[in-house]
């Protein structure tokens, strides 16, 4: 919106040495700003498109060649390893996987869209690869050639997030909101309720009715089922993870998993775990398997006070290694350890 023109500088000064191509839409400017006069620049603009809103920037979807495609927002601090970083985690995880930094988690079915969520915010560190069932399109980006998106996808303007979690279930694809420190993106100018989350909260009937239909929501058995068939973020699976998805499964209402059920989960963990290159440190004569139970535990909702002797014992081994010497999910097993035992 042309009262952003200044933070619209900011994010295309920021993003333009890191893409090869970028398409900018423009609603309701009456000039175009003199900065997005460039080669590797492309303007669309309402005044022949219509004003389409956030719909804008999946415009470039059918123009593109290009392999990648993120989409952006026009206010948001964006780092200048942001790219390469999410182009990182898509290979890592697959083409059949898309990657963000704003995501939610919903419970099944979606009661409302923004009240009933547990929001993953931009700005806010997240230790480690999470899944979600939608990823704000302010930070987002897939695989354009292997998801075939089309920009006729993106319905009814002023809810491209919902489409692009409901195109997402169609296809049976992942969503992930990737590991990153704090503040590494942040809002540019002073966050107010904008006009898309006013909408939200006085009327998400349309929204919620496209998310329920497309089935889209969560049980804890389908969160944990998304990480075990993903080696990558198998592997990535550590004790903040578990219980950042245990507490966020807890304030959606979700129900735990009985402790018979976790089995069915345990071996393939196991198994991507095994996978890593570096040995496993662990406290005298626990397993990996034992390991992958305590996770499963967390994530399940399952509390005991053998948890924190199992922690005790780990941190204790733990520090008792030199951390090159550490698995990268074990390095975090170790600093998530110590804040805790240190607050």
């Amino acid at each position: 919106m042309p009262s952003r023109q200044e933070s619209l500088r900011q994010v295309v000064e920021a993003l333009l040495p890191q893409v090869s191509e970028m398409g900018v839409y423009l609603n309701n400017y009456e000039v175009v700003p003199e900065f997005l006069k460039h080669p590797k620049i492309r303007v669309a603009r309402s005044q022949k498109y219509g004003d389409v809103r956030d719909n804008g920037k999946f415009f470039f979807l059918d123009k593109t060649s290009a392999t990648f495609y993120a989409t952006v927002d026009d206010d948001i601090y964006y780092p200048e390893n942001y790219i390469d970083e999410l182009v990182r985690v898509t290979k890592l995880l697959g083409a059949t996987n898309a990657v963000g930094v704003h995501a939610a988690l919903y419970p099944k079915p979606v009661k409302r869209l923004l009240s009933s969520r547990q929001l993953r915010h931009f700005s806010h560190a997240s230790a480690a690869l999470t899944p979600a069932d939608m990823l704000g399109t302010g930070t987002l980006l897939f695989n354009r050639k292997y998801w075939q998106l089309s920009y006729s996808e993106i319905g009814k303007p002023g809810m491209a997030d919902v489409w692009f979690a409901v195109a997402a279930a169609k296809r049976g694809f992942g969503l992930w909101s990737i590991a990153r420190e704090e503040n590494w993106m942040h809002a540019l100018e002073q966050e107010e309720e904008s006009n898309l989350f006013r909408e939200g909260k006085q009327n998400d009937s349309v929204q919620v009715a496209a998310l329920t239909a497309a089935r889209i929501g969560s049980t804890r058995e389908e969160l944990l089922e998304r990480i075990v068939r993903n080696p990558a973020a198998s592997r990535d699976f550590s004790l903040d993870t578990a219980t950042s998805l245990g507490f966020a499964a807890e304030r959606l209402g979700l129900p735990i998993i009985q402790l018979s059920r976790l089995r069915f989960f345990s071996s393939a963990f196991v198994a991507h775990k095994r996978e890593t290159n570096v040995a496993a440190t662990f406290a005298p004569g626990v397993t990996h398997a034992e390991y992958v139970e305590q996770l499963l535990q967390r994530a399940a909702g399952i509390r005991d006070a053998a948890q924190l002797s199992f922690e005790n014992a780990y941190f204790e081994a733990l520090c008792g290694v030199d951390e090159k010497d550490l698995a990268e999910y074990q390095l975090r097993d170790k600093h998530y350890l110590a804040t805790r035992f240190t607050q």
